[in-house]
């Protein structure tokens, strides 16, 4: 009886990994300054919403950018500055191919809402 159980019990372990496991990935920044006010990029790879990272007070707003691409700028309250970490979340329909997103890097705005110097800054894509 123990064996049968052990059986099915790997069985269905093995079965649950072979699907899709829907979720969200963490979009982070990197950058050498704290007085950026927002920061544009393109996301890269199918994707069903994008939300601010969680407690973070940023703002997302999103464009379809044709195929498989978003365009995505996420903007820091009033008085308060992007900050290095993650920025935003986007849900897709498998977490372990987080090697099929990308994220490109395209504008960054100054506080004042020049554009602002984009140096340095650099954004990568992981589990959260």
């Amino acid at each position: 009886m123990r064996r049968v159980l052990l059986g099915l019990a790997l069985a269905a372990a093995a079965c649950s990994e072979q699907g899709p496991v829907a979720g969200e990935l963490a979009v982070s920044v990197a950058t050498p300054r704290a007085t950026d006010r927002a920061v544009m990029f393109t996301i890269t790879g199918v994707e069903t919403g994008v939300t601010p990272a969680p407690g973070s007070g940023y703002a997302v707003f999103t464009s379809a950018g044709g195929g498989d691409t978003t365009r995505v700028v996420v903007v820091a309250p009033a008085g308060r500055g992007i900050t290095a970490g993650e920025v935003a979340r986007i849900a897709v329909a498998d977490v372990r191919k987080v090697g099929s997103y990308g994220v490109r890097l395209s504008d960054v705005a100054a506080a004042s809402y020049a554009v602002g110097d984009s140096a340095g800054v650099s954004l990568s894509v992981a589990k959260p």
